[in-house]
């Protein structure tokens, strides 16, 4: 966009910014934001520079002449009324009608001030809401508006990010400047990944002209405990450094023996940050050990630290329980109302954590991806630890990634809010993959 004029947005019921962050990738300008939610604005000043930029704390506040001009107005106004997981109050209940709140402030624009473009996000079931009404009397309030309007349901796992999550896209374009179609835009990343070499997850062996399997959090041996790829080497040749890498607490270099014995060879299942190891019989107030992963404790003067090992015997490749299909300890069964009653869920494999008894729920086991994200952070991972296979909770981090943003964002976010916070704004936020795909076609369109 180096020989046209840059766009600048406003970002309505802006979260953690995926909408900024999106439309920034995609060579625009925030000049300003609005939301309510305290700690969501704490994380957002955090993770951007909003110095100068206009602020609004509350749309249901504002008047028309109190918003600065804009090419964009964006907004992910509240979904709840009209989700399929809540009441279902409909378009007009008290969290999605702040919708007319935001049209209120199109209407009160002179035609000359409204924002050329506008790009809504909402859930899926704001298309079957009312038996369809809902959504006829949206887009009717945006004509109103004076926006030709057009729609589109997304899927952030077509965008980059293994996210089962839809979402419907509604994107308006002033009507008085003519009429300008963007939609569809085809997925970026929806090819189905091969596989070659069959057995245990991480010894399994892909094509990589695929979507890559789910990454675990892991590293270390067995394909990083992901899988192994077929690599052209017409294409590569190895690259020597004068720098060993790292050794951390899941990879192994360095860090395995040969017992005299029998020669089988141990290696680190996991490392454990243990807080004064020499005195086993310490009074401690809070935690001595942490999860596998975790940073170490804060040092001082005069507390010891350690680590505690988990040594595994590494097994061959070739032994019959790396086949997934043939023992029930690399797999979970998670109850599900099917016919078979269960889902196995495997490593890799994303879980539902919600309501864990229920026996009406359907579909708990995502295969390759996760599902989408909700508030309460309530998706996790199945996970091999070299005997079984085990269920652990998505970290914050990993939601913020599994939504597109980069782990420098989501480091600002964590250092002015709690993981509840950040649990909560990584589900009610937009996914900045599929942001920036509407953007760049806005842009190259402009």
């Amino acid at each position: 966009m180096s020989d046209k004029q840059q766009l600048t947005f406003i970002d309505f019921f802006a979260g953690i910014g995926g909408f900024r962050h999106g439309l920034e990738l995609a060579g625009m300008k925030c000049v300003g934001f609005c939301e309510k939610d305290k700690f969501a604005v704490k994380s957002y000043r955090a993770m951007y520079d909003t110095e100068g930029e206009w602020y609004g704390a509350d749309i249901s506040k504002l008047g028309a002449d109190d918003v600065p001009q804009a090419n964009i107005w964006t907004a992910g106004s509240p979904c709840q009324n009209v989700s399929i997981a809540g009441g279902r109050a409909g378009l007009h209940g008290d969290r999605s009608g702040l919708f007319f709140q935001f049209v209120d402030l199109l209407k009160g624009k002179a035609e000359a001030d409204k924002p050329e473009w506008i790009i809504l996000e909402n859930v899926k079931g704001l298309l079957s809401s009312n038996g369809g009404w809902d959504f006829l009397e949206y887009l009717g309030e945006l004509a109103e508006a004076g926006y030709d309007c057009e729609w589109q349901v997304f899927n952030s796992k077509d965008y980059g990010v293994p996210q089962n999550r839809e979402r419907v896209y509604t994107i308006g374009h002033l009507g008085s400047r003519g009429r300008r179609e963007i939609l569809p835009i085809s997925a970026e990343s929806s090819g189905n990944l091969k596989q070659v070499v069959g057995g245990m997850q991480g010894y399994r062996v892909y094509d990589p002209s695929g979507v890559s399997s789910t990454l675990a959090s892991e590293a270390g041996g067995m394909g990083a405990k992901t899988g192994l790829y077929l690599i052209d080497q017409s294409l590569t040749a190895p690259k020597l450094t004068e720098e060993a890498r790292c050794i951390t607490a899941r990879y192994t270099s360095g860090t395995t023996k040969r017992t005299a014995m029998n020669s089988a060879v141990l290696e680190v299942g996991a490392a454990y940050p243990v807080l004064t190891p020499d005195r086993l019989e310490k009074r401690q107030n809070g935690r001595r050990m942490k999860e596998a992963g975790e940073p170490m404790f804060t040092l001082t003067s005069q507390d010891r630290h350690g680590v505690m090992l988990e040594l595994q015997e590494e097994d061959s490749p070739s032994k019959d329980h790396r086949d997934p299909q043939k023992h029930t300890s690399e797999e979970v069964r998670l109850r599900n109302a099917t016919k078979q009653g269960y889902q196995s869920a495997h490593h890799g494999d994303s879980v539902d954590l919600a309501y864990p008894t229920s026996s009406t729920r359907r579909a708990r086991v995502g295969q390759g991806f996760a599902h989408a994200l909700s508030c309460s952070g309530a998706v996790g991972v199945a996970v091999w630890n070299g005997k079984r296979v085990r269920i652990r909770r998505l970290t914050p981090r990993e939601c913020f990634r599994l939504q597109g943003f980069s782990d420098d964002l989501f480091d600002k976010a964590a250092s002015v809010n709690s993981d509840a916070q950040l649990y909560k704004q990584a589900g009610n936020g937009v996914t900045v993959n599929v942001v920036y795909s509407i953007g760049r076609k806005i842009a190259d369109m402009t």
